[in-house]
């Protein structure tokens, strides 16, 4: 550690200085709300197959001799 702090400083501040400073990004990417929607739509797809199951008659308790 004592090697690399006086190495990784200087180099911190020189990049610091040296970019430009960053805009912010304008528009909507639709990221978050991607995983949202792909988060809430999974529990939706296995409701919909399992009450297709039920309505099937695969998914009761009686059990077939």
């Amino acid at each position: 550690m004592g090697v690399l702090l006086p190495l990784a400083l200087p180099a911190a501040s020189w990049a610091a200085t040296t970019t430009p400073p960053l805009e912010k990004p304008t528009g909507h990417d639709w990221t978050l709300d991607t995983i949202f929607v792909v988060a809430l739509g999974i529990p939706l797809v296995l409701t919909i197959l399992t009450l297709i199951d039920i309505a099937v008659g695969k998914h009761t308790s009686r059990r077939e001799h």
